[in-house]
């Protein structure tokens, strides 16, 4: 049996559907292992030491970045919702490179965050809205951040909070959305000190 490892580019159409794709092949050494290649790993923000989600789908080999903040989705819906219940505002909880749960905007989960908002989170640097310099949710679109409340510690910023700019936001509303990033980063921070004890 031979092993293929493709990569698909949001603009690339499937291998398996007889389309154009752009493939890199690999070669698995005895141990069973291949190397990516730096170009997908940068595009990808995989970086040496990051723990990677293996699993397969009929012939094919699916790997993907493993965001911490993805076992805690279901929390993250249910404090939207909440959120969203008491305030009219957009929201969305994000890990370091997607937008996992969105109330009050439609957002893909397909699309990277933007540069800007990915470097906030890696620096746990809040934001909040500046006419003189406007941060897009991804690059190229036209819905702005109002606040970014990072998750996570300095030695493992894991996403944010991030509430929109369609209206100016509330001292209320900016404080429960920081509220949700300080409930969701000591959740993450003693689940990882009982793994480790």
């Amino acid at each position: 049996m031979k092993w293929e490892c493709f990569y698909r580019f949001p603009q690339e159409r499937s291998p398996m559907n007889n389309q154009l794709s752009l493939g890199t092949i690999r070669t698995i050494d005895d141990l069973g292992r291949i190397v990516l290649p730096r170009e997908i790993r940068n595009k990808l923000g995989i970086n040496p030491k990051d723990s990677m989600e293996i699993r397969t789908s009929g012939q094919t080999i699916l790997l993907k970045k493993y965001e911490e903040m993805q076992t805690l989705l279901s929390l993250c819906n249910e404090y939207l919702e909440a959120f969203a219940k008491s305030s009219s505002t957009a929201c969305a909880i994000c890990s370091t490179q997607f937008v996992l749960a969105a109330r009050g905007i439609s957002l893909s989960d397909k699309y990277p965050l933007s540069a800007p908002v990915r470097k906030l989170i890696t620096a746990l640097q809040v934001y909040h809205y500046q006419t003189t310099e406007k941060i897009p949710i991804f690059d190229g679109s036209n819905y702005y951040l109002d606040s970014l409340y990072p998750i996570g510690t300095v030695s493992k910023p894991l996403g944010c909070v991030v509430l929109f700019h369609f209206r100016p936001q509330t001292k209320e509303e900016r404080a429960c959305a920081k509220y949700i990033a300080d409930i969701l980063t000591n959740m993450i921070s003693k689940e990882d000190a009982y793994v480790t004890q």
